[in-house]
């Protein structure tokens, strides 16, 4: 009888944790339509006050479920002391396409987050808010708290692409071709959607990477780190074994929520934030 008690606990666990994942939907004016998002809640809410965030971006060719439907994934998010609000990005890259007044991505995920801070008690202040994304989502992630200075406490990329877009100058294997309907043949336009030519925007945050050893962008993130290195600045690195493919992702969301639950202090409250010297995945 004791391991049907099991189970029928462990059912119900599951399902409590279930209903914390709740469907919702963004009315955009600058995409002029609707799109999907998720959100998860913290397993203990604010007993007064705003609970912390973090805005996980997806990654190319992927959506605002992909992580959901990973049971390793999700695991991990339900454990996060924090909302995870998870937008559908489309193909956008999260950017504001250059000479096209119909994809602006960027200002799409203002209103994401415009949206959830009415929706549920979320806090707005940098120490309370966190953003993170993978591949085209972790490209996305940093240019956004880039272009957003002194708006997010936490900042995490896995497998991004951030050193890009840029001329395939690289070596062989560690280059992507750049979609010119989203980045223009501009290369002046590239340099300003490049994060890493603006890694100063991100003084202050504590940053997190997930590199992959094999990855086509291994060599794009050890130029960012490069450049951050350049600038006195540091980022807390975990180097996975594996490409740049799905499976490493779901590895690397525990590590993006232990590092965010770092940044955060144990009971969900918030600390200041503090930062010295110190396709289809």
């Amino acid at each position: 009888m004791r391991w049907l008690l099991l189970l029928v606990v462990g059912l119900l666990t599951r399902a409590v944790a279930v209903e914390r994942i709740t469907f919702g939907e963004v009315r955009s004016a600058a995409l002029g339509r609707t799109l999907p998002v998720a959100v998860i809640a913290p397993a203990t809410p604010p007993a007064m006050g705003k609970a912390p965030v973090l805005y996980f971006l997806h990654g190319r060719g992927r959506n605002h479920r992909s992580l959901i439907e990973s049971e390793a994934a999700r695991s991990a998010l339900l454990a996060a002391p924090c909302y995870i609000v998870l937008p559908q990005g489309e193909d956008g890259w999260y950017i504001n396409v250059p000479g096209d007044p119909q994809s602006r991505y960027e200002t799409y995920l203002e209103e994401v987050i415009a949206w959830a801070e009415r929706e549920y008690p979320i806090a707005p202040e940098p120490a309370a808010r966190g953003i993170a994304g993978w591949s085209m989502g972790g490209y996305g992630a940093v240019r956004f708290a880039e272009t957003h200075p002194g708006k997010f406490g936490f900042v995490a990329s896995v497998i991004g692409l951030l050193d890009f877009p840029r001329p395939e100058t690289l070596p062989e294997g560690q280059n992507y071709r750049v979609p010119i309907k989203r980045f223009s043949t501009d290369y002046s336009v590239w340099a300003t959607l490049n994060p890493l030519r603006h890694v100063e925007k991100l003084q202050g945050a504590a940053l997190t990477l997930v590199l992959a050893t094999n990855g086509f962008e291994r060599t794009m993130n050890e130029n960012f780190l490069g450049a951050l290195k350049a600038r006195a600045m540091t980022a807390r690195v975990h180097r996975l074994e594996g490409g740049h493919e799905f499976p490493l992702v779901e590895r690397a969301v525990p590590l993006v929520v232990a590092d965010l639950t770092r940044f955060l202090d144990g009971s969900g409250q918030v600390q200041p934030a503090a930062h010295g010297p110190n396709h289809r995945p």
